[in-house]
């Protein structure tokens, strides 16, 4: 009995820990517009993370999701380093605009270590 209670107290503390009220740090990196899920708008609320040194690139969601691909600024090539959906190019103006799933991104063109202009 008193092991029964003492792993129902244990169980509940560790679930207070889970649901604290601290914030996650927002990601590293620039605001992009994306549209995440079917049907969904455009928002400038995603987030793109170059990873230094390589050309890889980690798109934030605002959910807490993201999407990790290569991005090869010389000819816009993307390719996605972890998941099985693959990238389609979407004709758009002036930027790279792309879905992957049900999930669109618009991104700079620009190589990940230029200056902002």
């Amino acid at each position: 009995m008193c092991l029964r209670i003492s792993s129902a107290l244990l169980a509940l503390v560790l679930l207070a820990g889970c649901g604290g009220t601290g914030a996650s740090p927002e990601p590293p990196g620039d605001e992009i517009e994306c549209a995440i899920g079917a049907g969904a708008e455009f928002a400038r609320v995603c987030t793109i993370e170059r990873v230094a040194g390589t050309k890889e690139i980690i798109l934030h969601h605002p959910d807490g999701g993201f999407r990790r691909m290569t991005f090869d600024p010389a000819n816009g090539a993307l390719a996605p380093v972890d998941g099985a959906d693959p990238v389609v190019l979407e004709p758009a103006q002036g930027v790279l605009q792309f879905a992957v799933g049900q999930d669109r991104y618009r991104i700079s063109r620009e190589p990940p270590d230029a200056p902002p202009t």
